[in-house]
């Protein structure tokens, strides 16, 4: 069953609330037809060389104005941001087909989304830092847009496995949460390894072990190369419906201060409630 609960702001707490600035979202719902990438960033991450393997990224049909999918096939124009992309094609990637550093992404007629693709080089990605390959939608047919939030698409190769933890041991931190001005001591705050370069905490917010009613009050994140991404879940593992979220949108919520021993960390991210957003800034220092 889906989880509806939501907390406005409980009393235990130890930080009030303020109103942060978010993005603004697109109205989906009239007007014209919005076409975008959404997530606005993918990881492409293997760390031996298993050749050249395919991968492909969704451009979407956000919102579809009229109610309806478009009885033609939709074609949409980008083009490489060779300004903010540091990946090298021939290197970490080569383009696919007709699709190069310019071209065309067709959402076909009666679909939702279409497809980008690119031939990873599994064994060029760097296993000391990330790189990155930026696409910008440029132009779209008569009757759609191209939604601002969602017209840029950051694809990170990632060669880098992250040192915060290992598998089956548990790192251990000391941790302090600061918010509005004020900030606590965490002692024994844990951080596990639930998957490739993504952990997850134990205490989420202001809240103490067990201040929350629920059996895990932990949030997720990823280690890019030492850069700290949060994604948008679920308050306590879902068992609300407040989102914790990053405040970017390109992966840097945080950073592993060293890298090569995964010490020292550094989190920044909001929870959202109905009288205001919180941010929240954690930083783990391994005992």
């Amino acid at each position: 069953m889906k989880k509806i609960l939501s907390l406005i702001l409980l009393s235990t707490v130890l930080f009030s609330c303020t109103d942060d600035d978010i993005k603004s979202e697109q109205n989906l719902a009239s007007g014209p037809k919005v076409v975008g990438f959404a997530p606005s960033f993918q990881t492409v991450s293997y760390f031996v060389d298993e050749g050249t393997i395919l991968r492909k990224f969704p451009l979407d049909l956000i919102g579809k104005g009229n109610g309806q999918y478009s009885s033609t096939d939709l074609d949409i124009a980008y083009e490489v941001n060779y300004a903010e992309s540091t990946a090298v094609e021939g290197l970490e990637f080569d383009f696919v087909g007709s699709q190069g550093s310019t071209g065309l992404i067709t959402i076909p007629a009666g679909g939702s989304f279409g497809e980008f693709s690119l031939n990873v080089n599994t064994g060029n990605l760097d296993p000391l830092q990330k790189t990155i390959l930026v696409l910008n939608l440029v132009s779209a047919p008569d009757g759609v847009t191209v939604g601002e939030q969602y017209k840029k698409l950051k694809i990170i190769f990632v060669g880098c496995l992250s040192n915060i933890t290992t598998p089956g041991v548990t790192g251990l931190y000391n941790m302090t949460v600061s918010s509005n001005g004020s900030s606590g001591s965490r002692p024994n705050e844990t951080i596990v390894l639930t998957d490739v370069n993504t952990f997850k905490t134990r205490l989420t917010g202001g809240w103490n072990v067990g201040g929350l009613p629920v059996p895990d009050q932990g949030f997720n994140f990823i280690d890019i190369c030492g850069d700290i991404t949060v994604p948008a879940q679920g308050l306590a593992q879902g068992s609300y419906s407040n989102e914790v979220r990053g405040l970017t949108d390109d992966g840097t919520d945080g950073v592993v201060a060293d890298f090569a021993t995964g010490d020292d960390i550094e989190i920044t991210y909001e929870i959202t409630f109905a009288a205001g957003n919180t941010t929240y800034k954690n930083t783990y220092v391994r005992y």
